[in-house]
């Protein structure tokens, strides 16, 4: 009897993972398969909460790839013992032979465990994890699907900003914090908005570097000097030299263990109101620089696109308990495979070599990196001025 495949979303969403979905659904279909997608991550597959992907128009789908957020979906879960049984029984009933996560490192971790579950009961199901994270900090792939739209929208924003905050003759202190809670990728990008007109950022704070209370000041107070204006992008996690997150009072964790994030941006706010000057505006982007889909990256919607179609040619030829990684070519990118062994819990940090950490800077070993993934412009559809989206939950 002919086996089904079953996708399904989870973590946090990125302007292209439903491009990933499209690439799945396309090529499921080439293929004659029937496709399912769970609604809310592995949580939908767990409560039965399944669709019938394979009925999805053209024309619709065509909408999905350009959408934001997660079309069908996610959640944060972390499987319990008695779960996987429960999984199975489920893909039973619906024949599933196939299953492709699209997550992060947790989903990397959700995705491995499945696999060796399924193996051990002896079970013919196979399990493939496909990338996206806007942080961009998945081990074992040149990048994630997600961050070249993420750090484009970054950079834009940043230059925009940048703008904005030198039309008064008057000093001021710009706080931008930006997501990444272990890796500085996202932050980094901000380092693209300089060009011969604009010349912000002046400081950029990365993880990887430990932080402190006065170097940070000095910093400020020294371009503050210079220029009279700071424009300055921090990251949402920048820890002491303790591992600490200076700024976190309640320690709240999601359901893997993860420290919640944000609030950075308030405290150095604080810092530069009581030591250099009364001045400052904070921005936080929040979700905005995850659902920015109206500046998506042309370059990360291909990838994004790619890895779902690859996902389904390996997973039908056998292929088990890996993750779709990409490889830089001289041309372009490539879809290769890692096992999920080597993803699942790692975290992959900004090289510290591609920081400038005297000047609070990137090297430009790191602007090379990050170009060629912020490239093109996306054609959404667009409908009465507004762009025209598509979700099914």
């Amino acid at each position: 009897m002919k086996k089904n495949l079953v996708f399904a979303q989870s973590g946090g969403p990125t302007s292209v993972i439903n491009a990933t979905c499209y690439g799945i659904i396309t090529e499921a279909k080439k293929h004659g398969l029937k496709v399912f997608a769970s609604k809310y991550g592995i949580e939908g597959i767990l409560k039965d909460n399944l669709i019938d992907a394979t009925e999805i128009s053209d024309r619709d789908l065509n909408i999905l790839r350009y959408s934001p957020s997660a079309a069908f979906g996610s959640c944060r879960y972390k499987l319990k013992d008695g779960d996987f049984e429960k999984i199975c029984e489920i893909f039973e009933k619906y024949r599933i032979g196939y299953f492709l996560y699209i997550g992060g490192n947790d989903s990397m971790d959700t995705a491995h465990r499945l696999s060796e579950y399924v193996i051990n009961t002896g079970r013919d199901i196979k399990v493939i994890g496909l990338p996206k994270t806007i942080d961009n900090d998945l081990t074992n792939t040149y990048c994630c699907p997600g961050y070249g739209s993420a750090a484009k929208f970054v950079a834009t924003s940043v230059r925009e900003m940048a703008l904005d905050a030198d039309v008064y003759d008057k000093e001021a202190v710009t706080i931008v914090e930006v997501m990444g809670r272990d890796s500085g990728f996202l932050t980094a990008a901000s380092a693209l908005a300089r060009d011969e007109v604009v010349d912000a950022p002046h400081l950029i704070y990365l993880p990887e570097v430990p932080f402190e209370e006065d170097v940070f000041l000095s910093d400020v107070e020294r371009v503050f000097r210079k220029k009279g204006k700071v424009f300055i992008t921090t990251s949402e996690g920048i820890k002491d030299k303790s591992g600490n997150y200076p700024y976190l009072r309640d320690g709240k964790c999601d359901a893997f263990g993860n420290m919640q994030m944000g609030g950075v941006s308030r405290y150095l706010e604080h810092l530069v109101r009581e030591n250099i000057t009364k001045r400052v505006k904070v921005i936080e982007f929040s979700i905005i620089q995850r659902s920015a889909a109206h500046i998506a990256s042309l370059v990360d919607n291909q990838v994004a696109t790619m890895v779902g179609k690859v996902g389904v040619e390996k997973i039908l030829n056998g292929t088990s308990d890996v993750m779709i990684s990409i490889e830089k070519t001289d041309t372009g990118f490539e879809a290769g495979t890692v096992p999920l062994a080597k993803v699942a819990n790692y975290t992959k940090s900004i090289p510290i070599e591609w920081i400038d950490q005297q000047n609070r800077w990137v090297t430009q070993d790191a602007i090379e990196y990050m170009l060629p993934l912020i490239q093109g412009q996306v054609d959404i559809p667009y409908e009465n001025g507004l762009p025209k989206y598509i979700r099914f939950i």
